[in-house]
């Protein structure tokens, strides 16, 4: 008794922590969508000393944990303390790129009693994804296949910190979230709270609906979002914006063969070699994508950004790792 009520969660034991969590439905809502409760329990003899929270959101055009930064800031240092007390972590530390100054000084007011440390991050894409995060402020490199509670890290998005706020102080489970919707084509861009399973059009109506030269709406962002083919396509718990896109900002191309350039090598954040990856996913040999190690691509989409040939190779990983996955549970 006491989990929801606001005198007593305070008093929450650490065990007592990934139970509330897993009741309440939450997973990381950086995109990810990963069971919470289960990074809140790691196995004996992983030790973890630091909680990074991820507030760097650098995907581009999302500014909904910006906002949430902005006006919630108490309900998610909340939930980070919690979140710390779960695993017994001393260490915190709060990451937001310094293109967000006025979030950095919000959440170092807010942290100016407490053992929380707030650290500005360069702009650099993909600085949110997990494994570049933790480099960037420890310099631990989390190995090949593993995670980082193999160096002794957590990783949490700040609005998954302040989902756990709310089913702590509240008893409110994850049944809404805050998204971007943006874009050259929405005419009423803004920041929304929206309940888990709205669909797309009524959200889309909300902010004033779409222009008449919207040609593409992506779920996401620009680089790891994916385009919807529907207006009935509905909010899940990793959804971070809607991205709405005018004529003049998409194309039509054909992908071409590889030319063996290097570019994707050179803009892979993880140091995997792209263009073999590709190759031998369009041959379906997926032993040999495993074997390059395709299970570690974050799928940021830096190498098809670059690619002067075009080549969908996010789209490409994402049938190898599917595959590997099936191969595996069978």
């Amino acid at each position: 008794e006491g989990i929801g009520d606001e005198r007593s969660y305070s008093e929450l034991k650490s065990k007592e922590i990934p139970e509330l969590v897993r009741d309440a439905g939450i997973v990381g809502m950086g995109g990810a969508a990963f069971p919470t409760h289960v990074k809140l329990m790691p196995p004996e003899g992983k030790n973890i000393d630091i909680l990074i929270i991820n507030g760097v959101e650098c995907e581009p055009y999302l500014t909904a944990d910006h906002r949430l930064m902005l006006e919630q800031g108490e309900g998610i240092l909340e939930g980070a303390l919690l979140f710390a007390r779960a695993i017994e972590a001393d260490d915190i530390v709060i990451a937001i790129e310094k293109n967000k100054p006025d979030a950095i000084d919000a959440m170092k007011e807010l942290t100016r009693d407490k053992s929380i440390r707030v650290q500005g991050m360069d702009v650099i894409y993909p600085q949110g994804a997990e494994k570049q995060l933790i480099y960037a402020l420890t310099g631990r490199k989390v190995p090949a296949g593993g995670l980082p509670m193999d160096v002794g890290a957590l990783v949490q998005n700040v609005g998954t910190c302040f989902a756990a706020y709310q089913a702590a102080s509240r008893g409110i489970p994850l049944i809404e979230r805050v998204i971007t919707v943006t874009g050259s084509g929405i005419r009423e861009p803004g920041n929304i709270l929206v309940p888990i399973g709205a669909r797309f059009g009524d959200i889309i109506n909300f902010c004033g609906g779409m222009k008449k030269d919207t040609v593409k709406i992506i779920s996401g962002g620009p680089m790891m979002g994916v385009a919807q083919y529907s207006l009935d396509s509905s909010v899940t718990k990793g959804t971070s914006g809607i991205l709405l896109l005018g004529m003049d900002e998409v194309k039509q191309f054909e992908n071409g063969p590889c030319i063996r350039c290097g570019r994707c090598l050179e803009a892979c954040p993880m140091r995997l070699n792209p263009s073999a990856l590709s190759i031998f996913a369009e041959r379906t040999d997926y032993d040999r994508t495993e074997e390059y190690n395709v299970m570690d691509c974050i799928e940021c989409g830096r190498c098809a950004y670059v690619c002067p040939s075009m080549r969908p190779m996010v789209h490409h990983f994402r049938k190898a790792k599917a595959e590997i996955r099936k191969k595996n549970r069978g």
